[in-house]
């Protein structure tokens, strides 16, 4: 009965059937048991749905990293829910800030050409390469610095740098030819 039953079995254990086959009933019962801690730990960084998703980004770091998990999984857990939150507040403040700089037209002040150049402008965004479009999103879009977009993409500041040059530059034309210009509104 105690070989069937994860309740009975250590984290250890539960880590290695998981990292050995894949078992979901392994993986539960570890969210199960430290599911409360790292929500807590969530919740005392984030305020409200931020601490969900940090919750759900702890666990699916467990699940890409579990092989190199050496330590106790609670202590692992609660060590990377912490950095998770602190660095989902930070990208929060930084967005925050960025947004509180722009001084582009409100919601009332947008007219019907501001919405189509808004919509000109993801469309041409959409249609970049992944190489060239992920830098841009997460640089200008989601507010990060360039050594942290360079860190989520696994490449170099200087490779990053240069797909945002390049990057901008594609996306300046494409505008231009749909009788756009890329400002520092847009």
């Amino acid at each position: 009965r105690q070989a069937l039953d994860p309740a009975a079995r250590t984290d250890r254990d539960l880590l290695d059937r998981f990292v050995a086959t894949g078992d979901p009933a392994a993986f539960e019962a570890l969210v199960r048991r430290h599911g409360p801690q790292v929500l807590a730990v969530c919740r005392r960084v984030l305020p409200g749905p931020d601490a969900d998703d940090a919750f759900q980004a702890t666990f699916l770091a467990l699940a890409r990293d579990a092989r190199r998990v050496r330590t106790a999984v609670g202590g692992w857990l609660v060590v990377v829910a912490h950095r998770i939150a602190v660095r989902l507040r930070a990208a929060e403040r930084r967005r925050q800030a960025v947004e509180a700089r722009h001084v582009g037209p409100t919601a009332d002040d947008r007219d019907v050409s501001w919405r189509e150049a808004c919509a000109v402008l993801h469309d041409e965004l959409d249609r970049l390469p992944d190489r060239y479009r992920r830098p841009l999103v997460l640089c200008y879009l989601r507010g990060l610095t360039r050594d942290e977009a360079a860190k989520e993409l696994g490449c170099t500041v200087g490779v990053l740098k240069g797909n945002l040059e390049r990057g901008r530059s594609r996306l300046r034309a494409r505008l231009g030819r749909r009788g756009l210009t890329l400002s520092a509104g847009l």
